[in-house]
């Protein structure tokens, strides 16, 4: 519970970096590829929340998730030039995301990200969609 806490703080940013050099530093291995990237300031902050947060049979009306869901919550940038991206899958058919970024900085822009995150997930669409059709034929 405490690391999904510092997570959605925006203390995971680099949780799979510091996997990889753990298991380095365990075997005993010097990793200048991963020195130098846990040395970066990081700018984007990712990391999946759960979407339910209480057991399942407190839903209403035995829902099994179709009907009642919560995009859970988010997290704060890292760096004052930075975003904080929380993303939920729930389901087959729903992604949450939520995104931050400070105001007090004009390098950034929630909405401006957001709308970067939809045309990727449309190109994302398409690929897939051309991939399924030349499947087909």
């Amino acid at each position: 519970q405490q690391y999904t806490r510092e997570a959605m703080a925006g203390g995971g940013v680099d949780r799979h970096l510091f996997g990889l050099y753990v298991v380095a530093a365990g075997m005993g291995i010097d990793s200048p590829f991963l020195n130098k990237a846990l040395s970066y300031k990081w700018n984007l902050s990712t990391s999946q929340v759960p979407p339910r947060q209480t057991v399942k049979n407190t839903w209403p009306n035995d829902d099994q998730g179709d009907v009642y869901y919560s995009p859970s919550g988010g997290f704060g940038p890292v760096s004052d030039e930075g975003y904080g991206v929380s993303y939920a899958i729930v389901g087959e058919n729903r992604l949450f995301f939520h995104v931050s970024s400070k105001r007090s900085t004009a390098a950034t822009s929630s909405s401006r990200f957001v709308d970067e995150i939809f045309r990727a997930l449309k190109d994302i669409h398409a690929v897939n969609a051309a991939a399924t059709a030349s499947e087909t034929r």
